[in-house]
């Protein structure tokens, strides 16, 4: 047995370290965490938990102050692991410290922090529990002798109080110095701390009252499903929409509706516990509280013919479902035939960019697969792969399928093919899709094949004349009409942004030759060399001198004061979408609503901008 009196720190470290088995605590601790997050979904609470096995310099220090396992103090450490719970709401404490009690083994009852009416500090619960049997039959390891009982703690805390914890904690906790000598002569900037304190403590109480208030607004304006989302607060799923009888009961008598509302949300909750991975959405909302509390038979009757989702474990493990398709990318157009070019040689060099590329992907799958372009066919779990060469006709085609590695339940859809059709052309066709489970099928990605760059560069896509990946640059008036006349071609297929340049403000004076050894980008709000890079093999990317920018307002209707550096995308006929125009205010205002570049660039306008119109013209590709 070690004795502290005689013991080096490192001694000691080395000491705790043989005696505790830390691998498998981590082991044991990770178990508890997963348990207590899964009982917390499962009940809709917002929440974020945090765990950690304390270190080994942790355990020395403290032990070393003396407060445990002394013949004065036989007091035991209760927190060699540690859990910390941070809730949403105010009120969600108590309701976290019953279930907790329910689930676990309590060691003693909870510690809250006391204090007087006019004195404030950061409110948090803490409890310790035993160590569940069935989880600590991990730890094959003999208990150690040190004074450190085999227990967790879990400490409840609100979101506001959160950040203020970790400054509590070492600014006052492990400082050295007392808490009188900290603030010795700055009185009032304790005065201060204590007035932030208090309207955190503030703002807790009023976000749930808030909510409270909310919800009662909707009821009385008859906003059944918001009613239900403000007043009981937990996660649901809000896109299955309330059963329209329930509604229509509510409609007729709101006296019905309010039953429901003056329901407990910690009921509703308890409720909830009861069931093993509950599918929350507002039926099962309503279908709880009725059986429970409310007992209307009219909504019981609803509720007796309302399919109710099984529990979400039990519906994965047992119920198929088709999943649902997205079109992530769509093009079809003729291949830019050239006179000094015969219709064969195009039909090849197009269909080897494209078999190379499949070759490529799935090679490592498909080992067979020739080097050569052939027609090939073959299927492999997970993954099908068919490919149609037809030379003396000029048919190419190639069908890919296959799942997804990284997200579950996910299949992928390619078809690709070159064909010469009854006018004579050759035509390219193009389709990614993707099946994903219901509950994610709304996440779509846009997907440009990365053959596609190759194929525009190489033999060329034309959508009345070809795309480019380049700006194309309006400097005269010949230049514009022949712009406008493709605007309003009736054969166009793809949109058209026409970026104008800035008009000048410094009284200085240039012409259509001014940049003719090139354009200075920062003459346009937008750079659309950039942007034509992007969007180029799916549109066409034009940007206009200031010489023209008049008339191009005027053939517009513009204002004048709106045509500095205006920016139009113009859809095809066939789609009957009026322009979009953008003003420089328009592009000045725009923000990225993630932005990674804040610190460390100048014109993030501009890059937000441009993010913009890009993502306009690829939620158009995939809307068609």
């Amino acid at each position: 047995m070690y004795t502290l009196n005689n013991i080096s720190k490192e001694d000691f470290e080395n000491y705790i370290e043989h005696e505790i088995d830390f691998e498998k605590l981590t082991e044991l601790c990770e178990h508890i965490t997963d348990a207590i997050q899964e009982i917390l979904q499962s009940c809709g609470l917002y929440f974020r938990i945090f765990s950690r096995v304390k270190s080994v310099e942790s355990i020395a220090s403290k032990l070393k102050r003396g407060k445990y396992g002394s013949p004065d103090n036989p007091k035991r450490m209760q927190d060699l692991i540690g859990l910390r719970v941070v809730l949403y709401y105010y009120d969600d404490l108590s309701i976290c410290r019953s279930i907790m009690e329910s689930t676990f083994q309590m060691v003693d009852t909870w510690s809250k922090n006391s204090f007087n009416a006019d004195e404030f500090r950061a409110t948090k619960i803490n409890g310790v529990f035993r160590y569940p049997t069935e989880y600590f039959k991990l730890y094959k390891k003999p208990l150690w002798t040190l004074p450190i009982d085999t227990t967790f703690e879990i400490q409840f805390r609100t979101v506001f109080f959160e950040g203020w914890h970790e400054i509590e904690h070492d600014m006052r906790y492990k400082s050295l110095l007392s808490d009188d000598q900290f603030w010795k002569g700055s009185e009032e900037l304790s005065r201060m701390l204590n007035c932030i304190l208090a309207n955190l403590e503030l703002s807790d109480w009023s976000l749930v009252q808030l909510f409270e208030q909310l919800s009662y607004n909707h009821y009385k304006m008859g906003n059944w499903e918001l009613m239900l989302k403000s007043k009981f607060r937990i996660k649901m799923d809000d896109t299955e929409k309330l059963h329209p009888d329930i509604i229509a009961i509510f409609d007729e008598n709101k006296k019905i509706a309010k039953q429901f509302y003056k329901c407990s949300r910690r009921k509703l909750i308890k409720n909830l516990l009861t069931l093993d991975h509950p599918h929350v959405n507002y039926n099962l909302i309503i279908k709880l509280l009725n059986h429970n509390i409310v007992h209307n038979e009219r909504i019981e009757e609803v509720c007796r013919n309302i399919q109710t989702p099984p529990d979400e474990h039990t519906y994965q493990k047992t119920t198929l479902a088709r999943l649902e398709s997205n079109i992530l990318f769509h093009l079809e157009l003729p291949i830019l035939h050239k006179e000094t070019r015969i219709l064969k040689s195009e039909f090849n060099n197009a269909s080897v960019i494209l078999y190379r590329w499949a070759r490529f992907k799935l090679n490592p799958v498909f080992e067979d697969m020739p080097e050569e372009l052939s027609k090939y066919c073959n299927k492999l779990p997970g993954y099908s792969l068919k490919i149609v060469y037809e030379p003396e006709k000029l048919h190419y085609s190639m069908k890919i399928c296959y799942i997804d590695s990284k997200s579950v339940g996910t299949l992928w859809h390619i078809h690709s093919s070159i064909a010469l059709l009854d006018d004579g052309q050759l035509y390219f066709y193009h389709m990614t899709s993707r099946d994903m489970p219901r509950d994610r099928a709304g996440h779509s990605t846009f997907s440009k094949p990365s053959f596609l760059q190759e194929l525009v560069n190489k033999v060329g896509l034309a959508d009345v004349k070809r795309l480019s990946s380049m700006a194309q640059f309006i400097t005269n008036t010949q230049e514009y009409e022949k712009m406008k006349e493709f605007i309003n071609n009736p054969e166009r297929k793809l949109p058209v942004v026409v970026i104008t340049q800035k008009l000048n403000t410094d009284g200085s004076s240039y012409d259509e030759n001014s940049f003719k050894d090139g354009y200075d980008m920062n003459t346009f709000y937008v750079n659309g060399t950039r942007l034509a890079k992007v969007i180029g093999n799916y549109s066409h990317v034009y940007m206009a001198d200031r010489c023209i920018v008049g008339m191009f307002a005027s053939d517009n209707n513009i204002e004048h004061e709106g045509s500095d550096g205006c920016i139009c995308v113009f859809w095809p006929m066939y789609t009957r979408k009026e322009p979009d125009i953008f003003t420089k205010d328009m592009i000045f205002d725009t923000q990225f609503d993630f932005n990674r570049l804040i610190f460390h660039d100048k014109n993030i306008t501009e890059k937000a901008f441009r993010h913009k119109l890009v993502q306009i013209i690829k939620d158009d590709n995939v809307s068609h």
